[in-house]
C-alpha cells in the first residue's frame, strides 16, 4: 500500500514538473510563412519551450498555467539575422583603458537584450571571436547563437587588420596559397592550411558553417592575397563532406563573379560595388547577368543593405537623436558617442576620401547604397529569394547598432520593393532553412522550439509594424518588450 502511494505521489510530481513553465496564449491572430494568409482566433499551447498543441478551439489546461490574451494581437515565428558580429562594439575605439572596459562591458550586458527587443530571437555570427561568442552566450536572456568558422587567406582580408603578432590567434585557420610567397606564422606548417585541414578543424570547432574571404581589396583596389577558384572549390567540396555550407564574403562585382565560380553556397553581402561601371543609371548588363548566374546556381544572397547607410549615418547630426538609440544602447556608451573621441572613425573616412565635405560624404555612401538597391530588386524580379541579414555592425560605425539595425534592414528591403510577404520569409523561414535550423525554427508548428513574437499590428500590411512587438516568446518564457530595453534595469 505505501509502496502504491509513493508511486501515485512521484506520477503526480512528475506531471506537475511537466506542466510547471507552460504558457497557453488565447485567441491570437497566426502569422507563418508557410500559410499563405494570416488564421484568426487561434490558441497556442507552449510546453517545456516547444510548441505543444494548435487550434482553433480553446486548449483546457491545468489550474495555474499562465496564459496570454492574444485578442487583437498577431503571433509571428521569431526573426532570425543570419549575419552579425557580437564580438564587435559599434564605434568604440580599440584600446584598454577603465573608460573603454567600462563601455565594453555595458555593451556586452546588454546587446543580446537588444536584439531580443527588436525580435531577433536567432542569430548567426559567420566570423566570430571564441571568447566574446562565450560572453554572449553567458548573457541571462539572449538569442539562440549559431556560428561559422572564418577562413581568410594568409595575410588577406580581414586578418591584414589585425597586427602580424596577432593574426593566428584571431584567425587561426586560414588558406595557405602556395603561390603566396609570405612567410608562414611560427609554429605553423603549410600541411595544416591546406583547405581539407582547415575544413576539419573548423567542422571540431562546431561550427555549422565556413566563412571564406573573397576581397582583393575596397572599390577598384587589388592590394591583398586572393584565394584561387580551384582552392576555394576545394574548400567547397571539403566542406560538403562535412555537412558545412560555405559563405562567400563579396561586394564587388569582380569579386561575386569570382564566388560565383568557386560554387559558394551564400553570398555574404549586397552588390553595391560596381567597380568600373560605379555610377551608371538603372542596371547595367553585368550585373543582370551576373544576377541570373546567381538565379541559375541557386546561390543564396544575404542583401546586408544597412551597410553603406551605417557609415552615411556617421555624417548625419540626427543618428544619435534618433529615439530608438536610447532602446537598444546603454546610456553611458550613448552618451561617449556625443564625445570627440567617438568620432575617429568619421575622422578616417574623410581621409579616405579625401574631403571635409560631410554632405558629400554623406550622399555618396547612400548613393554607392542605392546600387545595391537596385541590384537586390533585380534579383527578387528574377523570382530569387534572399536572406534577413543586417551585418551588424559592418564596420567600427556607430551607425549599426544590435536588433534595431536588423528592423533598419528590414525597412530598406522594402524600400527596395521587395514585397512584405517575402520580406518576412527572409527573416524566418528562408534562414532557417538555408542553415538547416528548419527542424526547430521559422515557423509557428507543433514540435517547434516556442520563439515566438506577440505584435500589436499585422507586419504583412507595413514594414513598420515589426517594430510594434508586446511580447518576446524566447523558448516559452514572455517577456514584455519594454523589458529588454536600454532604459530598463536588467
Amino acid at each position: 500500500m505505501f509502496a502504491r502511494l509513493c508511486f501515485t505521489l512521484t506520477v503526480l510530481l512528475f506531471a506537475l514538473a511537466a506542466h510547471a513553465g507552460d504558457l497557453l496564449i488565447e485567441n491570437i491572430t497566426l502569422l507563418s510563412p508557410e500559410r499563405s494568409a494570416p488564421v484568426g482566433h487561434q490558441h497556442v499551447l507552449i510546453r517545456g519551450g516547444r510548441i505543444a498543441a494548435i487550434s482553433a478551439q480553446p486548449i483546457a489546461v491545468a489550474s495555474g498555467t499562465a496564459k496570454l490574451d492574444g485578442s487583437g494581437k498577431y503571433l509571428s515565428p521569431g526573426l532570425m539575422d543570419s549575419h552579425v558580429h557580437i564580438s564587435s562594439v559599434p564605434g568604440l575605439v580599440d584600446e584598454d583603458s577603465a573608460e573603454v572596459r567600462a563601455l565594453r562591458k555595458a555593451f556586452i550586458r546588454q546587446q543580446p537584450r537588444s536584439y531580443l527587443y527588436h525580435g531577433v530571437t536567432q542569430l548567426l555570427d559567420p566570423s566570430n571571436y571564441l571568447p566574446a561568442i562565450n560572453a554572449f552566450n553567458a548573457q541571462p536572456q539572449k538569442p539562440d547563437l549559431f556560428r561559422c568558422g572564418a577562413v581568410p587567406v594568409l595575410n588577406g582580408y580581414p586578418s591584414v587588420f589585425v597586427s602580424a603578432e596577432h593574426r593566428h590567434q584571431h584567425m587561426p585557420n586560414f588558406l595557405h596559397e602556395p603561390a603566396n610567397t609570405d612567410p608562414l606564422p611560427t609554429g605553423t606548417h603549410a600541411e595544416q592550411h591546406t583547405p581539407e585541414a582547415v575544413v576539419a578543424e573548423v567542422k571540431a570547432s562546431g561550427a555549422l558553417c565556413i566563412k571564406l574571404f573573397i576581397e582583393d581589396g575596397f572599390g577598384d583596389a587589388s592590394i591583398w592575397p586572393l584565394a584561387r577558384i580551384e582552392t576555394l572549390r576545394r574548400v567547397r567540396e571539403a566542406a560538403h563532406r562535412e555537412g558545412l555550407l560555405v559563405l562567400g564574403h563579396a561586394n564587388a562585382l569582380d569579386m561575386q563573379q569570382h564566388a560565383v565560380e568557386a560554387g559558394v553556397d551564400v553570398i555574404a553581402h549586397g552588390l553595391w560595388n560596381w567597380t568600373s561601371i560605379d555610377g551608371t543609371e538603372g542596371l547595367p548588363t553585368p550585373i543582370a547577368a551576373l544576377n541570373q548566374r546567381i538565379r541559375e546556381k541557386n546561390i543564396a544572397v544575404q542583401p546586408t543593405l544597412r551597410v553603406l547607410p551605417g557609415l552615411a549615418a556617421l555624417f548625419d547630426a540626427n543618428t544619435l537623436s534618433d529615439p530608438a538609440y536610447t532602446r537598444v544602447v546603454p546610456p553611458a556608451l550613448l552618451n561617449w558617442y556625443r564625445t570627440p573621441a567617438a568620432q575617429w572613425f568619421k575622422q578616417e573616412l574623410k581621409s579616405e576620401v579625401g574631403s571635409d565635405d560631410e554632405q558629400r560624404i554623406y550622399r555618396r555612401q547612400m548613393r554607392i547604397a542605392d546600387q545595391a538597391m537596385r541590384a537586390l530588386r533585380d534579383l527578387y524580379e528574377r523570382g530569387h529569394s534572399m536572406l534577413l541579414a543586417s551585418d551588424t555592425p559592418s564596420s567600427p560605425t556607430y551607425g549599426n547598432q544590435p536588433g534595431y539595425n536588423t528592423f533598419q534592414e528590414m525597412q530598406l528591403m522594402a524600400v527596395a520593393g521587395i514585397p512584405l510577404q517575402e520580406i518576412f520569409r527572409a527573416a524566418t523561414i528562408n534562414n532557417a532553412r538555408q542553415f538547416g535550423l528548419e527542424k526547430d525554427y521559422g515557423t509557428i508548428e507543433v514540435g517547434k522550439i516556442a520563439n515566438l513574437l506577440v505584435l500589436n499590428a499585422n507586419p504583412l500590411a507595413s514594414v513598420e509594424h515589426w517594430n510594434a512587438i508586446d511580447q518576446i516568446v524566447l523558448h516559452g518564457i514572455a517577456t514584455p518588450r519594454a523589458q529588454f530595453s536600454a532604459m530598463a534595469t536588467p
